[in-house]
């Protein structure tokens, strides 16, 4: 297969998973939980009316199909021009530009979230405050080994960085890489610790849950944080060889990565549900 066909994949996948296959298993897992836990038995569950919080997905769903729309339209414009550029523009620039507005959703419905979260605390009549006593640690979430081999990545970037700057290819931006690849790896460090020592936005979750969701969250962005790093290495390994058409597809694959990875929080189901409820049972 040439090149542009393995783009052509690339990109149809990036664009369904991202704005129809993840979408629907946010919805589904919404309308899961309105049917087995009702406003009228769990109503800490629901701070908002429930035709508030459906107009939110209804939203969600159909911003999500206007993205999926403009993604089919730019492959269908590639196809049927025959142009060696999406958009006869530029291709990673196209690529990225896109990955942005499939952003656009999952940003609103987050700020949405917090609004959530914010009413659940409003709402919240409970005096009664609870607290794990021992102290909560990175390595209590994410093995040793995944740590490990994130530092490592991080160690081969700057590694590849030096060497860059010696053997330099066209547009490499010299040593200032570093300074953008320690605010890159200090984001995920400030990430994770604020996610571990920050405080529930959920008042009503119980512990269990609570250590339960900060394991994945962790888990996750220290996967994401590990992919970051080889993605920017192997890109400017590709780039040090003229490989730019390979960089594409690699590019529009790690994004599907990335949103895949990230919708696992997203997906997050509570295990204790009675906390939701007018007495806890």
């Amino acid at each position: 297969m040439t090149h542009t066909t393995y783009l052509y994949l690339a990109f149809i996948v990036q664009i369904i998973v991202i704005s129809a296959v993840i979408p629907r298993l946010i919805s589904n897992r919404f309308n899961s939980m309105v049917k087995d836990y009702p406003p009228a038995q769990y109503p800490k569950l629901y701070p908002m009316s429930l035709t508030d919080m459906q107009q939110n997905m209804k939203q969600f769903r159909t911003l999500n199909g206007v993205v999926l729309f403009v993604g089919l339209a730019i492959l269908a414009h590639a196809y049927w021009t025959g142009q060696k550029e999406l958009l006869a523009w530029d291709t990673q620039g196209t690529l990225t530009v896109y990955f942005l507005l499939q952003l656009v959703p999952f940003m609103l419905m987050g700020i949405k979230g917090m609004k959530y979260h914010q009413m659940m605390r409003q709402i919240d009549d409970s005096s009664r405050r609870t607290a794990t006593l021992q102290p909560r640690k990175l390595t209590d979430y994410v093995s040793v080994s995944l740590l490990w081999l994130t530092a490592i990545s991080a160690l081969i970037m700057v590694l590849t960085i030096i060497y860059m700057h010696y053997h330099p290819f066209q547009g490499f931006a010299g040593l200032w890489n570093l300074l953008y690849i320690g605010g890159l790896n200090l984001f995920f460090f400030v990430m994770i610790f604020f996610q571990i020592r920050g405080k529930k936005t959920d008042p009503h979750q119980s512990i269990h849950d609570r250590s339960a969701q900060i394991r994945l969250i962790s888990q996750v962005l220290v996967i994401g944080w590990l992919a970051a790093n080889l993605f920017m290495t192997t890109n400017m390994w590709m780039s040090w060889a003229n490989l730019h058409e390979l960089k594409d597809v690699v590019q529009s694959v790690y994004f599907t990565f990335i949103i895949l990875l990230m919708s696992q929080t997203s997906t997050f189901e509570p295990k204790d549900y009675s906390v939701y409820q007018t007495t806890a049972t």
